[in-house]
């Protein structure tokens, strides 16, 4: 089988790349006529077939090649900045010479552009949903798994009733099989994998691209279901005084500080400070435990960038957090109850160090050619029990990739190439047994492009070859295709092949908060998955107004996966490699309509099937994951923006649950499941001059899970399980905050 897939995504692109050998194409050179001068080449002019969106730009030697998609004669539309836009009628194919003659007078002109909250293009050959500020400042406040809360293409859900982790969910996997970028560099991976969207400030980032399905090559083969991609804000444009305060009817307090200023004509300095905490001990539930666990965490990223001027930019950044969690019984005190049963207690003390470092070599001459390097050290540490269990994790990581980007003939056909290096060093320690490991992963890598957004035709082609010194040779082919039937309906395909290494604990760091021993069976391997997928997205005019409508379907195959099955056993979890099949597929459907002016409505249904052959149980549904989940999101602001409103409806479908009180499951017809639900989330922004006030509410219908852990009265006994949890464990939440800041012309 993967003989075949191999073969077959060769031959697609062998086709392709002969079917475009074989189109006809028309050669030129632009040159500029300046006072009487003598013509010299203009690189970077931009030629266009009159009428269509068949684009290039020309070379540094003012040469351009663009397929004659058009029946000749045909006009031909060249611009260029500073020089009159000149019409020529092209007749045939034999190279021509365009000249173009100065202005003797530039207009300036002002462009006043509304941009939308949440962008889904419809001319990128990827399949890439753009979060802006405008999303994310919906959001309470205040971390990156909160950001999530008003899209339909990322899930967030507890993983239990105790530690407060959250997990994201994409194309109906778990978030351990998303590939996490911060800016391009591969970031939240590994031990992070538990807490890192609560590691990451929601106000530093200025926006989120969620990619589905296979992702780029140059990124790493660690993809299976898509990629997201956070920017954060950056010194050169940031404010010089950014202050954000929230607080909460639960306590919770949360301060975010972002200052930046010029060192000098090359230098830009920023630092961005986050702190938090969560002090009161709720129980609302009654059942002796604390619904969510005590914080105190503190995060602080120095970052300073570079531009020589001329053709070299540079970045550094040096981020430190430390992190602490307790949760458990409301009697339990860490100093005197630790490692006793007086009291079922958790706590995770966690430490992170980062630095990382982007330099990129420009060509202005030549804007299609670039080249660049990224490097990242990491170490990261984090201690925890779960009543009598003890777990350590630690983990070092280096990070290089050089890569280079350039073109073939003409800027239609780009290529990017580049070598990586990846070092990860683990260190898991569970109660009495260990998982330890080092990586060492060269790569060589290779990305093809064909077209630009302007073509109806896209197609980005890419492989790499990878050597792992625990697993052998790894090749990862990727492909994505569109085509345009216009500029509003686009069609995309993508496919590819994506691994990652397990890390049994700290990925399923939720299961240890219950009475079962974790069995691991044998020996992980490296898990290894086919991704492919469908997109259709087209922009209309209803009512004479703005909307968008998207369907997607993606499935996920696995190769090889680590099982981790909370099915066949009452008192065990057991871990062990695939045996069987796996595989999710999901299906999604998303309407955006500007319904009147400044008023957008956004409804959007999904549907996740999901399932993997257990030991004993073949195809079985994953738990606690709902088959059935929508949305519907409004979103309101006045003329001057002084007032913006949104809320968002979400409807949670049942989830089949796991095994208890000593009934093991054996057909799906027979698994137990959770009811469904709706939540609801509201906020009101009023924006004065230089700062904001905000109120929200969370779970306004105050809906939640009745008893979340089983055998909450004797949590060390043979029964309790604090795992099930398939709803809200907090109730209504409501809360405030206040964002003040310098305008960044004052800088």
């Amino acid at each position: 089988m993967n003989n075949i897939k191999y073969w077959c995504s060769l031959i697609l692109v062998l086709i392709t790349i002969n079917a475009f050998s074989q189109q006809t194409f028309l050669n030129g050179k632009i040159l500029g006529e300046e006072d009487g001068k003598p013509s010299s080449p203009l690189p970077g002019a931009i030629i266009i077939w009159a009428g269509t969106q068949d684009v290039t730009l020309s070379d540094v030697d003012g040469k351009f090649q663009i397929p004659v998609t058009v029946v000749l004669p045909h006009v031909l539309v060249v611009s260029y900045v500073g020089y009159r836009t000149d019409s020529v009628l092209i007749s045939s194919t034999e190279r021509v010479v365009i000249r173009l003659y100065q202005n003797l007078e530039l207009k300036s002109a002002e462009v006043v552009g509304k941009r939308q909250d949440t962008e889904v293009s419809t001319l990128k050959t990827l399949n890439t949903e753009t979060i802006t500020e405008g999303e994310i400042l919906k959001a309470a406040c205040c971390n990156l798994s909160e950001s999530f809360e008003t899209n339909p293409s990322v899930d967030v859900n507890y993983s239990d009733a105790i530690t407060g982790t959250k997990e994201i969910q994409m194309l109906g996997l778990s978030g351990i099989y998303t590939q996490t970028l911060i800016e391009n560099i591969p970031t939240v991976r590994g031990l992070a994998v538990p807490f890192g969207f609560a590691f990451i400030p929601g106000p530093w980032i200025e926006s989120i691209q969620i990619s589905k399905g296979a992702g780029s090559v140059a990124n790493g083969y660690e993809a299976m279901t898509g990629q997201i991609n956070l920017e954060f804000k950056k010194p050169e444009n940031a404010p010089p005084v950014f202050i954000n305060v929230f607080g909460d009817n639960q306590s919770r307090l949360e301060l975010n500080s972002i200052l930046s200023t010029p060192i000098n004509k090359q230098w830009t300095y920023m630092l961005m400070m986050n702190a938090n905490s969560l002090t009161a001990k709720n129980d609302n539930n009654d059942d002796g435990f604390l619904d969510a666990p005590l914080v105190k965490h503190l995060n602080i990223y120095n970052r300073f960038r570079y531009h020589s001027g001329k053709r070299l930019e540079a970045q550094l950044g040096i981020k430190g957090l430390i992190d602490d969690r307790i949760g458990g019984q409301s009697a339990f005190e860490p100093d005197k109850d630790e490692g006793t049963t007086n009291a079922y207690g958790f706590r995770m003390k966690t430490k992170r160090a980062e630095f990382y470092s982007k330099t990129g070599v420009v060509y202005p001459a030549t804007p299609y050619k670039s080249m660049g390097l990224q490097t990242s050290l990491i170490l990261h540490e984090q201690d925890a029990y779960f009543g009598l269990k003890t777990y350590t994790g630690t983990q070092g990581s280096v990070y290089a990739n050089y890569v280079y980007v350039s073109m073939i003939r003409n800027t239609d056909n780009k290529v990017k190439t580049g070598i990586d290096y990846k070092y990860d060093k683990y260190d898991e320690n569970y109660s009495d047994s260990s998982f330890n490991r080092t990586e060492s992963v060269p790569g060589l890598y290779g990305e093809y492009t064909f077209g630009s957004e302007h073509h109806k035709f896209g197609l980005i082609a890419g492989s790499r070859v990878d050597y792992h010194n625990l697993f052998g040779w790894l090749y990862t082919p990727r492909l994505h295709m569109k085509y345009n039937f216009t500029p509003e309906f686009i069609v995309r395909v993508s496919g590819g092949r994506g691994y990652r290494t397990p890390n049994p604990y700290a990925d399923n760091i939720g299961v240890m908060v219950s009475s079962r021993k974790l069995v691991m069976e044998e020996k992980p391997k490296l898990e290894d998955a086919w991704n492919a997928g469908i997109n259709l997205t087209t922009r209309f005019y209803f009512l004479h107004r703005e909307g968008s409508l998207s369907l997607d379907f993606y499935r996920t195959d696995f190769v090889n996966q680590l099982v981790v099955d909370q099915y066949s056993q009452n008192d065990a979890v057991l871990y062990y490699n695939l045996e069987g099949s796996s595989y999710a597929n999901s299906f999604q459907i998303t309407l955006t309509h500007e319904i009147i002016e400044r008023l957008t409505v956004k409804v959007a249904y999904k549907l996740d099937d999901t399932h993997t052959d257990y030991r004993s149980y073949s195809a079985l549904a994953k738990p606690m994951l709902s088959r059935d989940k929508a949305l519907f999101d409004v979103g309101w602001k006045d003329k001057k923006e002084h007032w913006r409103f949104s809320t968002t409806l979400q409807w949670e479908g049942v989830k089949p649950l796991t095994a208890m009180n000593n009934h093991v499951h054996g057909t799906e017809d027979e698994l137990d499941y959770s009811p469904s639900y709706f939540q609801l989330i509201a906020q009101v922004t009023k924006v004065f001059k230089n700062w904001e006030i905000y109120v929200g509410g969370e779970n306004l219908l105050n809906y939640t899970q009745k008893n979340p852990i089983i055998g909450a009265d004797n949590p060390f006994g043979p029964t309790f399980d604090a795992t099930r949890v398939w709803g809200p464990i907090m109730g209504r939440k409501l809360y405030a905050g206040i964002r003040w800041s310098i305008p960044a012309s004052l800088k």
